[in-house]
């Protein structure tokens, strides 16, 4: 439920992609307790070691307040906050209703733009599908739109990105994936984000948030610098962590100690 070195009043927060669970930020983990630099990872609701939703069609808002409810439990005042893909959309809600808790943003494969009815009704039928066949053909799905052909050839990384998935239960998919299609239209906060802000992008990333899609997140706000990973598709924490960590640590760290992230 919650990543190690969260006794502090400012931490950074992870917010794992759908269907993923806070695990697959286990290499950001590593740099961090080597760093020292403290942090928390929550899963949601259904999700790796949560418990399971209380509601099968939940408003978005209930992921970000489910969030922050995990954050007050630990005295945490001030976050950093990475976030994958729909915990991008997290993140959104975050700055929006709980801005006083933002200190920086790192959006990461991820988009300011609601669901259009097409994707929204997919969005329910996915839902209905898997919790009527279970969810092993949205397994198969997602390993292969979420990874790049570098990582498709890494069979350890896709055997573990396999065994992540599947610690999801079908009503914690289902769930997710009817609030996703609910969430709103977050471009009008684009310019309104007054924090340290880091956009990341997938360079392989064709079939989920291609890049262009991305880059709209600093090209509309006051992004302090846009990145695209190589050999990364739409989890690039976890499938480059190497190119992910050497240039996003050293950026978090300098929005820690100095309020103000260094050039890259």
């Amino acid at each position: 439920m919650i990543g190690a070195r969260y006794h502090f009043p400012k931490a950074v927060l992870f917010l794992h992609a759908f269907p993923l669970n806070k695990k697959m930020f286990k290499y950001q983990f590593e740099v961090f307790e080597k760093e020292n630099i403290p942090y928390i990872a929550v899963d949601y609701p259904g999700f790796g070691e949560a418990p399971p939703p209380l509601d099968m069609d939940p408003p978005f808002e209930v992921y970000t307040n489910y969030v922050v409810w995990k954050l007050k439990q630990l005295g945490i005042k001030k976050v950093i906050a990475v976030g994958v893909s729909m915990g991008g959309y997290i993140m959104f809600d975050l700055f929006k209703r709980y801005r006083d808790l933002v200190e920086g943003l790192i959006f990461v494969a991820t988009r300011a733009e609601a669901d259009d009815e097409e994707r929204k009704k997919q969005r329910y039928q996915l839902a209905e599908k898997v919790l009527k066949e279970g969810k092993e053909f949205l397994i198969e799905a997602m390993l292969e739109a979420q990874t790049s052909p570098a990582t498709k050839k890494n069979s350890k990384k896709m055997e573990e990105l396999r065994c992540i998935m599947e610690e999801a239960t079908e009503e914690g998919i289902a769930a997710a994936l009817k609030a996703m299609a609910k969430r709103p239209d977050y471009t009008p906060i684009l310019k309104e984000l007054n924090v340290p802000t880091l956009v990341v992008a997938g360079s392989d990333d064709t079939k989920v948030t291609p890049p262009e899609v991305v880059k709209r997140i600093c090209d509309e706000s006051n992004c302090s610098l846009y990145l695209e990973v190589p050999n990364a598709a739409h989890l690039p924490p976890f499938e480059n962590p190497e190119f992910f960590n050497e240039r996003v640590v050293p950026w978090i760290k300098s929005v820690i100690t100095e309020g103000n992230p260094e050039c890259l």
